[in-house]
C-alpha cells in the first residue's frame, strides 16, 4: 500500500496510531471517577463472553450493564440464558441488565453464581430510561464499568450519562 500511494511504513505506522476509536466499539474512557468500557456497538453471545472476560484483571468493583442482542432466531432466549451463566461464573460485582431478554441474562447469572458460591448481585430494568433514573445509584466511584449490548439499545446513553 505505501508504495501504491506514495508512502513510507514508518508514515503508516504514525497514520493508524493517530485513529480514534470509533464510539461504541471497545472504547476504553477514563473519567476522574469510573473506568468505562464503552463496547455497545453490536452484541452476539461470543462478544458478550470476551468482554464480559476483559472485566477478570479489572480494578476495583467489575460491572457489567448489559442489554438485549438482536436478531438471534428461536433461540433467542437459551442464548440469553448463555450469557447469564457465563456472567455469573466471571467475577464481576454487580450485573446490570436491560430490555425483556437481558432479564434472562440476570436470571441465570444469579442461579449460576449461587452455585459458584459466590452471590452476584443482579438488578434488571425493564428500559433504558428506568436504568437512566437510577444510574446513579448504582454505579461507585472506582468501579470498572463494560457496556455492552445490540446497537438498538442505544446504550450510548448509558456512556454518556456515566462520563457526567
Amino acid at each position: 500500500i505505501g508504495k501504491i500511494y506514495g508512502l513510507t511504513a514508518e508514515e503508516i505506522r504514525r497514520g493508524i496510531e493517530s485513529l480514534e476509536p470509533i464510539s461504541g466499539r471497545f472504547r476504553m474512557i477514563e473519567t476522574d471517577k469510573l473506568l468505562i468500557v464503552d463496547d455497545c456497538y453490536n452484541a452476539n453471545p461470543m462478544s458478550m463472553k470476551a468482554s464480559l472476560g476483559i472485566l477478570k484483571d479489572a480494578m476495583g468493583r467489575k460491572v457489567a450493564i448489559l442489554g438485549d442482542m438482536g436478531e438471534l432466531g428461536e433461540n433467542e432466549k437459551e442464548l440469553h440464558r448463555e450469557v447469564g451463566t457465563f456472567a455469573g461464573n466471571c467475577g464481576i460485582d454487580l450485573l446490570i441488565c436491560v430490555g425483556t431478554l437481558a432479564k434472562e441474562i440476570a436470571g441465570a447469572a444469579k442461579e449460576s453464581s449461587i452455585q459458584a458460591e459466590k452471590q452476584l448481585e443482579a438488578v434488571s430494568f425493564d428500559t433504558l430510561e428506568e436504568l437512566l433514573m437510577h444510574l446513579g445509584e448504582q454505579v461507585k466511584q472506582g468501579d470498572t464499568i463494560l457496556v455492552k449490548a445490540s446497537h438498538f439499545m442505544n446504550f450510548g446513553k448509558i456512556v454518556e450519562a456515566l462520563q457526567k
